[in-house]
């Protein structure tokens, strides 16, 4: 399992945070008051997680592995590099919940995507008929699969399948978002987005994509 290693430095928005990280596939662990990376010894952290860069380094020491830098005031949907580094990233205090998922998992280097073929139900938005399709790749954020229709940018569909593990089926809505050729054998396949889920839809989501069930 991997770990997380969370400095706050008591501004208001870290119970927020925590309760954000509690949906994330890592251990999280937290810097007592005055302690020091050195002085906690153990092996390092996979992502260390700080209100302020600068207040940090007195903690940490010059932490080259990967960091979120959490700011308040910059836009919820800015992510920045630091210094160019790819795995050190200054995101928002107020970042959205996706965003925070994804990212973290970007940095954890924990998989966001799964490739799963299987047949799944498609249903168009307003109709009753279900095509049956075969998933490609599953995300945090929508999947990829062929289906025996033809789909239009923007259409609304409901995404069936069923979850190995879980003992259930779950119907997802989406909006179709792209169409590509098949590069195995030329058939059309589409990119679609997943659109309005609720907390618990989303929980399974992330569960299957990160092979939890």
């Amino acid at each position: 399992m991997k770990r997380i290693l969370l400095i706050e430095d008591g501004r208001p928005f870290w119970p927020r945070i925590r309760d954000l990280l509690r949906k994330v596939n890592a251990v999280v662990e937290e810097l007592g008051p005055g302690e020091t990376f050195a002085e906690r010894g153990g092996t390092a952290p996979d992502l260390l997680i700080v209100g302020d860069a600068g207040r940090a380094a007195g903690r940490t020491g010059r932490w080259r592995g990967p960091l979120l830098v959490l700011e308040k005031g910059r836009d919820p949907d800015d992510v920045t590099p630091r210094d160019g580094a790819a795995q050190q990233v200054t995101a928002s205090s107020s970042v959205g919940e996706r965003t925070f998922l994804a990212l973290t998992s970007r940095l954890l280097g924990v998989s966001e995507r799964r490739l799963f073929r299987a047949v799944i139900g498609v249903k168009r938005a307003r109709q009753a008929h279900v095509h049956m399709g075969a998933s490609r790749e599953f995300s945090l954020t929508g999947l990829s699969f062929t289906a025996p229709a033809e789909l239009a940018v923007g259409e609304r569909i409901v995404v069936s399948f069923y979850v190995p593990g879980a003992g259930q089926r779950v119907a997802l809505e989406a909006e179709v978002a792209r169409a590509f050729p098949d590069p195995e054998d030329g058939s059309t396949c589409y990119g679609a987005r997943f659109a309005g889920l609720s907390p618990a839809e989303e929980d399974v989501l992330r569960r299957f994509v990160w092979a939890e069930r």
